[in-house]
C-alpha cells in the first residue's frame, strides 16, 4: 500500500509560521467548542511559553491576546456549538452565522502573518495562511479524528489565482452576520487579498493553479470549470465520512456521469461496533455502480496507539483524490464537503475548500484496499450528531463591559416570540418580543442579573425559540473592561510585575502569586508550587520600585500606541485586569489602613503624571476615550484623601510642601543636552 502524506496538524501550522508573527486570525467552523479554542488552538499560533495549569495559561493568553496589532475572530454555524462546549474566556470575536437554506459548514484558517525581521529598507513583509480542512474547532477535530487538510500561502503584492476566489467569499461573512457585528480581522486579511493580482490562465506549464471552492456553483460544476479534461477518465478515490440518509447517492452519480472514472473506491465508515454508518439500501445501490467499490484505510492510520488492541480513530476526512499512474499525477479536492446533496448542489450548506494539483513523488496508487464485505447491521450517522439543538437560536445576545448594558439581535425576518433566558438554572429575564434584525437593549435588571454569570460562564439557554431549549453563545464586548481572571495581586505586585520584561520571567510570577482558586484545574499537577518568601523592604517596595515600575507601564504603553494597537494601551490604563493602572489605583484606595501614605501618593502622582504624558503625546486617542477618562479623573480626586492623611501629620508645613512637590513632580523634565 502506497505511503498516505500525514502530520500533525497544531505543528503543520506552526512550521507556516516560522520565523513570522500573528496579526491577525480568522476561522471558520460548523461545530465550536470555544474552551477548547481558547486553551489549545490559540497557543498554537501566539508561539509563546505558556504554564500548565489552565488558569494562569488563560491569564498569559488574556495578556498575550492584548498585544496583537488586529484581532482573532470566530465565525460559527448558530447551532454549532457541541453540548459538552466548554466556556468562553478571552478577547475574540465570536460570531454566529444563520446559513438559510442548510449549514454553515466551511472549515478554514485565514492567518495574517508579518515577518518578525525587517528587510533591508526595514519593511516586515506581510503574508497570508490559508489553510482549508475538515477538522471543526473541537477536541475530536484538533486531536482525535482523522482529518484532511490543505495549506496555501499568499505573499502580499502576489499574482495568484485564489484572489477571485477568496474576497467574495469572506466578503459574504460579513452580510451574513449580524448588522453591527465588527469585522477587524476580516477587513485586516480582505487589504492584503485586495492588494494581490488575479492570474487569468488556470494553469501553469501543464500543472494546475490551486483553486478555492467558495459554494458559489455546484461541486461538480466547480471542479469541470476548474480542472476540465483533466479528471477525465482518471480513478477517483473518496473520503466522506457521512452521506445522504436516502436509498440513492446523487452526488457520486453526478460525478460518474461528468468526468467517467476508469475506478471508483468511497471509504465505508464503520462504528465501533462495526456497524456500516449508512442506509442498507445506500450501501447496495453505491456498490451496485459500474467501476465502483467500497473502500478500507489502513488499519495504522486509524488506529489510536501503537498496541494491536488500541480502538479506531473515527474518519472525519473529506477527501476526492482523482489520479493517473501514466502519467504520474494527483488532483485533490480538499475541504468541508461531505458526498451528500446537501454539501454539493448549489443552494445547500455553505462549504469550502481547496483544488490541489500535484505530481506525486511515486506511482499512485489507491490508498484503499477493496472492502467486499457487507456489514450485517447499518446505521445512519448525521454531521448534526452532537450540536447544540435544532437550527440554533435566532437570537443574538451581547454585552458591552464598557457600557454595562446587554443587548439583543433577533436574526429573523418577522418578530420574535416573547423569548426566557437562563444561565445554570438561573432565570435572567425575558426578551421579547424582538424587533427583526435590529439591535435592542434589553434594560439595566437583564444586564445587572447577566453581569456576574459571565464571570463564570459565557454559555446560556434560549427557551421558546425553538421546540427544545438551544444554547447559546453570548457575544461580550469591551473585554478590556472585564474583571480579569487573576484579581489579587498585591500594590507591589502589580508594580513588580509591570517591571518584568519577558513573559519566561512573568509566568513563575504569577504562578507563585496564584490563589487556591487560580490553581484550580487541569494541569496544575504538573507545576511545581514554590511557596511566596514575603519581602520585608525590597526594592519594589519603595520608591526606585515605583518609578522604574511606571516607567517599563509608559514604555509598553507608547509602543503600543505608536505600533497603532490601541487596544494594548487601553488595555493597560482604563482595563479592569490584574495588572491594569485602574486595578493598582483601586486596591492603592482600599488600602487605608495598612499601606505607607508616603507610598499611595507618590504611587498617585506617578499615575497622573503618566496620564498627563499620554494625554498630550496621544490626544486623539486620550479623547476618543474620554468615558474612560472621566472614570480616571475620578479616581485621581479621591486621592484627596491620601493627601489629607499627609497633612494630618504635620498641619503646619505639609501643605505648603506638598503644592511644591506637586507641582515640580508633575511637570516632566526636557532631556538636557551636553557638549563632549
Amino acid at each position: 500500500m502506497p505511503e498516505i502524506p500525514h502530520a500533525v496538524l497544531s505543528e503543520h501550522l506552526q512550521e507556516c509560521m516560522k520565523g513570522r508573527r500573528l496579526i491577525s486570525a480568522v476561522f471558520l467552523t460548523y461545530k465550536f467548542d470555544p474552551g477548547f479554542f481558547e486553551q489549545e488552538v490559540l497557543p498554537v499560533l501566539l508561539d509563546v511559553p505558556l504554564s500548565h495549569a489552565t488558569a494562569i495559561r488563560l491569564v498569559q493568553l488574556e495578556e498575550t491576546l492584548r498585544s496583537l496589532p488586529g484581532q482573532i475572530a470566530v465565525y460559527f454555524d448558530a447551532n454549532g456549538i457541541t453540548t459538552d462546549a466548554n466556556s468562553a474566556k478571552l478577547d475574540v470575536r465570536r460570531i454566529p452565522i444563520q446559513h438559510r437554506t442548510g449549514i454553515f459548514h466551511p472549515k478554514n484558517v485565514f492567518l495574517l502573518v508579518e515577518e518578525q525581521e525587517a528587510d533591508g529598507d526595514g519593511h516586515k513583509a506581510r503574508s497570508l495562511i490559508v489553510a482549508a480542512l475538515s477538522a471543526n474547532l473541537t477536541r475530536a477535530g484538533w486531536w482525535e479524528n482523522v482529518e484532511v487538510c490543505h495549506v496555501e500561502q499568499i505573499a502580499e503584492g502576489d499574482k495568484t489565482r485564489l484572489r477571485d476566489d477568496l474576497v467574495p467569499f469572506l466578503v459574504s461573512l460579513r452580510r451574513r452576520a449580524a448588522s453591527g457585528t465588527e469585522h477587524v480581522a476580516l477587513d485586516d486579511i480582505l487589504k492584503l487579498l485586495r492588494g494581490t493580482e488575479q492570474r487569468v490562465k488556470r494553469s501553469s506549464k501543464d500543472s494546475l493553479l490551486t483553486r478555492f471552492y467558495a459554494g458559489r456553483e455546484s461541486v461538480v460544476d466547480f471542479l469541470d470549470h476548474a480542472a476540465g479534461h483533466y479528471l477525465q477518465g482518471t480513478y477517483l478515490e473518496i473520503i466522506s465520512p457521512y452521506f445522504d440518509d436516502a436509498d440513492d447517492c446523487r452526488p457520486l452519480t453526478d460525478l460518474v456521469e461528468r468526468f467517467h472514472p476508469r475506478e471508483v473506491r468511497v471509504f465505508l465508515p464503520r462504528s465501533s461496533a462495526g456497524e456500516g454508518l449508512c442506509r442498507s439500501e445506500f450501501y447496495d445501490v453505491v456498490r451496485s455502480i459500474p467501476g465502483v467499490r467500497w473502500g478500507l484505510l489502513p488499519k495504522n492510520l486509524l488506529r489510536l496507539g501503537s498496541s494491536t488492541d488500541a480502538g479506531e480513530r473515527f474518519v472525519h476526512a473529506k477527501i476526492y483524490r482523482f489520479f493517473t499512474q501514466s502519467p504520474k499525477r494527483e488532483i485533490c479536492f480538499v475541504g468541508s464537503v461531505n458526498l451528500t446533496s446537501a454539501a454539493h448542489q448549489f443552494g445547500g450548506n455553505l462549504e469550502s475548500g481547496f483544488l490541489v494539483d500535484r505530481v506525486p513523488p511515486r506511482r499512485p496508487e489507491f490508498w484503499q484496499t477493496p472492502d467486499d464485505h457487507k456489514p450485517a447491521e447499518f446505521r445512519v450517522q448525521t454531521e448534526d450528531a452532537g450540536s447544540a439543538g435544532t437550527g440554533g437560536s435566532r437570537l443574538i445576545l451581547r454585552y458591552h463591559w464598557d457600557r454595562h448594558i446587554a443587548e439583543a439581535f433577533w436574526d429573523d425576518p418577522d418578530m420574535s416570540p416573547l423569548l426566557k433566558v437562563e444561565a445554570r438554572g438561573v432565570e435572567l429575564g425575558p426578551a421579547g418580543p424582538l424587533v427583526a434584525r435590529t439591535w435592542t437593549d434589553l434594560g439595566p435588571d437583564f444586564a445587572g442579573r447577566l453581569r456576574p454569570i459571565l464571570d463564570e460562564t459565557s454559555l446560556v439557554k434560549v427557551i421558546g425559540d425553538r421546540p427544545q431549549p438551544v444554547i447559546l453563545l453570548v457575544q461580550e464586548e469591551g473585554m478590556s473592561h472585564k474583571p480579569s481572571l487573576l484579581m489579587q495581586l498585591s500594590v507591589a505586585d502589580i508594580l513588580k510585575y509591570w517591571s518584568l520584561l519577558t513573559l519566561e520571567q512573568r509566568t513563575p510570577f504569577l504562578e507563585t502569586r496564584a490563589t487556591a482558586l487560580a490553581i484550580a484545574g487541569e494541569g496544575t499537577d504538573l507545576v511545581t508550587w514554590i511557596r511566596q518568601r514575603p519581602e520585608t523592604d525590597s526594592l519594589f517596595d519603595r520608591f526606585a520600585g515605583i518609578f522604574h515600575a511606571f516607567g517599563c507601564l509608559e514604555r509598553s504603553i507608547r509602543d503600543a500606541l505608536h505600533q497603532d494597537n490601541p487596544r494594548e494601551a487601553t488595555y493597560r490604563i482604563f482595563g479592569k485586569k490584574y495588572d491594569s493602572l485602574g486595578t493598582l489605583l483601586d486596591k492603592v484606595l482600599s488600602d487605608k489602613s495598612t499601606g505607607d501614605t508616603v507610598d499611595q501618593y507618590v504611587t498617585f502622582l506617578c499615575a497622573r503624571q503618566l496620564c498627563l504624558e499620554i494625554e498630550r503625546l496621544y490626544p486623539d486617542y486620550w479623547r476618543e476615550r474620554h468615558p474612560d477618562v472621566r472614570v480616571l479623573e475620578e479616581r485621581f480626586q479621591s486621592a484627596g484623601a491620601i493627601r489629607q492623611r499627609l497633612v494630618a501629620k504635620d498641619p503646619t508645613s505639609m501643605p505648603g510642601f506638598l503644592q511644591w512637590f506637586d507641582r515640580w513632580f508633575l511637570r516632566r523634565a526636557e532631556p538636557v543636552s551636553v557638549e563632549t
